[in-house]
């Protein structure tokens, strides 16, 4: 073979080569998915980095089974005692709940592990908060509730100033008034005059709620006397409203009694509170 032939010969291997490639990585894209495609192993190694991806706790958690509270971010922890101090009020207390799992082990001397970290969350903040404004308690959380069982990050609902004196209580979904001993007098005890101001301005702005007035009494008495005393006490609270503006419509009351007592009727001081009325809202 001459140098003339051997040269068209090798031209001619130099152009289907590159026809070849162009019609296989650059039109079809072969090369590109076998460039671009990974291995199995990195893969998994992917998905392992995305699993133990560290996780940002907000500023404040409790770890499973313990009972200290873990600061995240100290400054933001500072703004938020800072805002609670600013919410005090007369006549209110901050009632703290402390969290817990059932399941959880306590290891210390309360009766559960969500009381305990309440009292932590209580030291924390009596550095700030006179300790005779906070009271706490324990709140058993639903293992069902979609938040993981190995900490519990903080909740603002865990700390709230409620009305509480030796006249009105705010405790949960209800508040109690207390009367005195056969009593269906007219109000004119400040505290209690205080929150029902705060009724009257919810109802207003909301006026899809109504709300559900319950008369109670001690167990002094017959049943047919303690229910209408009852009742009198619930109307006396319904016909303040009323004068404040409240549709009367909006307001449902009754009477229980004697036979819903919260403390032994046994003692002066058992009496005194299960002579008192319930209220709460209801929607319409």
């Amino acid at each position: 073979m001459n140098s003339k032939s051997l040269l068209i010969l090798l031209l001619f291997l130099i152009w289907g080569s590159g026809s070849t490639y162009w019609y296989v990585c650059k039109i079809k894209g072969f090369c590109e998915q076998t460039q671009v495609s990974a291995p199995a192993k990195d893969a998994h190694e992917t998905h392992q980095q995305v699993s133990v991806k560290k996780i940002k706790h907000s500023l404040l958690y409790f770890l499973r089974n313990k009972p200290e509270p873990v600061i995240n971010d100290t400054l933001q922890w500072q703004a938020e005692v800072k805002s609670l101090k600013q919410l005090q009020a007369e006549g209110k207390k901050l009632h703290i709940e402390g969290p817990y799992y059932a399941g959880e082990s306590n290891p210390t001397d309360f009766d559960n592990l969500g009381l305990a970290r309440a009292e932590a969350l209580k030291k924390l903040l009596s550095r700030t908060i006179p300790d005779s404004l906070i009271k706490t308690q324990a709140k058993l959380i639903d293992a069902s509730s979609g938040l993981s069982p190995d900490f519990i990050e903080y909740d603002k609902n865990w700390t709230k100033w409620l009305v509480d004196n030796d006249f009105v209580k705010e405790q949960g979904q209800k508040t109690i008034i207390y009367f005195p001993y056969n009593s269906t007098k007219e109000i004119k005890n400040k505290a209690i005059i205080s929150y029902m101001d705060a009724v009257v301005n919810n109802m207003k702005n909301h006026p899809v709620l109504n709300i559900l007035i319950v008369g109670h009494t001690d167990n002094v008495g017959n049943a047919a006397s303690n229910k209408l005393l009852g009742l009198k006490r619930a109307n006396r609270i319904r016909n303040w409203l009323v004068r404040k503006g409240i549709d009367a419509k909006r307001i449902i009351t009754k009477s229980e009694g004697k036979n819903q007592p919260i403390a032994d009727n046994a003692t002066p001081e058992g009496r005194q509170k299960n002579r008192r009325v319930e209220i709460s809202y209801i929607k319409k």
